[in-house]
């Protein structure tokens, strides 16, 4: 079954008619009966070594071997002893640096609000649960601990691997597997508010036996209630955050390239669909659409070099009408006329091969699935902040403080009074 490319373009025949209000499948509204296994957050930390193999032990996670490694943290592999369970632990310094979540690496802060920061990843990714979305299990925030454990679910299958040298080691029909689990993953974030702004095949994570794809990597995804459900609501402080670049410049969109001057474009969720153009060319092509010897030169050729198609004797296939128009629309400089995820779904490319289209059109609807919603007080519980225990330390430093004067004052008394007492002070006391 399937649509050609003419038919997908009047559009109307197929796409399904936008409700007239969100209300009813937002927040507040009536969600179908599906539960978030819960996350949870563990305020003490135990470590210890196993007995039998040696290795260490944080709670009940054995530490079996490191995975990943970034500038300022690691994700180590792990074994639940309470279940057997396989598990990733991301170890997440707290002071002076920017919060990944996900596998992927950390990197410096550049300043702003730290702790507002990681309480806000923590928060989204707690909220989180879709087949195609890497799931957080528990948080270990100990506040006498500098770090703070995330245990992540284990992808089996690791990071897609997609090109060998500059060539794809990827078949049309793999690739578009990989795109479709991506499509319903990024959908899912998008109608729940959650833009990722790193989306590209290093965080895309297989599960066993590489049968499905999970989107990975949380640390510079931005949340905004303005931006849930189908909303294009523009949201004056959303653009000026969103503005700040992150992520990989070779998956940057046009509109981040430019200065606020010469672009007069807003930054919304469109990013994010630029950014899975770029990826889907990648897994089909071994290479990036736009390449440069600087990121100076990246950013000039991005907004204006036009879309590339190798040779079939490049890569080993004829591009077709319809995939050449897909990835057109994806990588549409301009992002207000750019194709959104929900007409992506419908595109005679992407349903090819399915059977039963309406299916998977079913299963990737945001609304299948449990919402998301990130409150004022899910930030202030996402983790113990270091400060908050050391405000506790200070009030106790304090208390002492005033109990040992007030005991000095007394002893000073007493000796005043009785000449024969003495106050007896070892050197070693």
């Amino acid at each position: 079954m399937g649509h050609t490319l003419q038919q997908w373009k009047s559009a109307d025949s197929i796409m399904p008619r936008k409700k007239s209000s969100i209300r009813r499948f937002s927040l507040f509204g009536h969600l179908p009966e599906k539960t978030t296994p819960e996350v949870l957050t563990t305020n003490t930390m135990n470590k210890d070594y196993d007995p039998e193999t040696g290795n260490k032990t944080i709670n009940q996670y054995m530490m079996i071997k490191e995975i990943g490694r970034g500038m300022h943290g690691k994700v180590k592999l792990a074994q639940d002893l309470d279940t057997l369970e396989w598990v990733a632990i991301k170890i997440v310094d707290k002071q002076s640096r920017k919060r990944q979540l996900g596998y992927g690496p950390l990197i410096p802060s550049r300043g702003g609000d730290i702790e507002e920061k990681i309480r806000r990843e923590i928060a989204i990714m707690k909220k989180c649960s879709h087949p195609h979305v890497v799931r957080l299990k528990e948080v270990i925030d100990d506040p006498s601990s500098n770090k703070i454990y995330l245990a992540l679910e284990y992808m089996v299958g690791g990071e897609v691997e997609w090109r060998s040298g500059n060539h794809p080691i990827l078949s049309v029909d793999q690739s578009r597997h990989i795109f479709r689990d991506v499509v319903s993953g990024l959908d899912y974030l998008h109608y729940h508010g959650i833009i990722h702004r790193d989306i590209k095949p290093a965080n895309l994570l297989y599960t066993e036996n590489g049968k499905n794809v999970k989107i990975s990597d949380f640390g510079v995804s931005y949340f905004n209630q303005h931006l849930v459900g189908n909303s294009g609501q523009y949201d004056e402080e959303t653009d000026k955050e969103l503005e700040e670049t992150a992520g990989t410049p070779a998956f940057f969109a046009p509109e981040l390239c430019c200065t606020r001057e010469k672009s007069q474009q807003h930054i919304t969720k469109s990013i994010d669909v630029w950014a899975l153009g770029v990826t889907l060319y990648c897994l089909l092509y071994g290479r990036c659409p736009f390449n440069a010897n600087t990121e100076y030169e990246l950013f000039e050729i991005i907004p204006h070099a036009p879309i590339l198609f190798p040779n079939a004797d490049q890569v080993g296939f004829e591009t077709s009408d319809s995939l050449k128009d897909l990835l057109q629309r994806l990588l549409e400089k301009d992002a207000d006329k750019r194709i959104t995820l929900e007409q992506v779904k419908y595109h005679p490319w992407v349903i090819d091969g399915l059977d039963n289209p309406s299916i998977w059109w079913k299963d990737s609807d945001p609304r299948e699935h449990k919402a998301v919603e990130v409150t004022s007080e899910d930030l202030i519980q996402a983790v113990t902040v270091i400060d908050r225990f050391k405000r506790t330390l200070r009030r106790f430093s304090s208390s002492l403080t005033s109990f040992t004067h007030q005991l000095t004052k007394d002893r000073s008394k007493s000796i005043t009074e009785n000449p024969k007492y003495t106050l007896h002070v070892s050197k070693h006391d």
